[in-house]
């Protein structure tokens, strides 16, 4: 495999699925809480997706902001930074919120967003561009 000095899709992707199984662990526990909670009743749809959108936030948020990367990013060796501030690498919530919604938005369209890398000049995608972080190779 070539190597290249940014993020290209299929880095990405790989640690998506590292991380998506990591993710799984993290529903099956709000879920089962949130039965536990309400005595065996299964939530509303609506209800049920919102805890599912804000724990996978809070998933990310966590490692982003903590070190930067998840599991999945720590094996493949790269992490996110802070592209709007230069002297600051660690990345804000607003920023995780932003690329976190962004990013479910690029699953939805099957990850065809990614391929923008290929066509922009700093080689950045659109959760990138949006949320204003980027990913580097350490």
């Amino acid at each position: 495999m070539e190597k290249t000095p940014y993020v290209g899709p299929f880095l990405r992707i790989i640690a998506s699925i590292y991380d998506f199984f990591l993710l799984l662990g993290v529903w099956f526990l709000v879920g089962s809480i949130a039965l536990w909670l309400n005595d065996g009743i299964i939530l509303n749809p609506a209800l049920g997706s919102l805890l599912v959108f804000l724990s996978g936030w809070a998933f990310y948020s966590y490692f982003w902001m903590k070190s930067g990367q998840t599991l999945g990013m720590q094996v493949w060796k790269f992490r996110i930074i802070n592209n709007a501030d230069e002297n600051k690498d660690k990345i804000t919530l607003k920023q995780t919120f932003l690329r976190y919604t962004v990013n479910c938005g690029m699953l939805a369209l099957l990850g065809m967003p990614l391929f923008l890398i290929y066509v922009d000049s700093k080689k950045l995608a659109v959760n990138d561009i949006l949320s204003k972080t980027k990913l580097e190779k350490i």
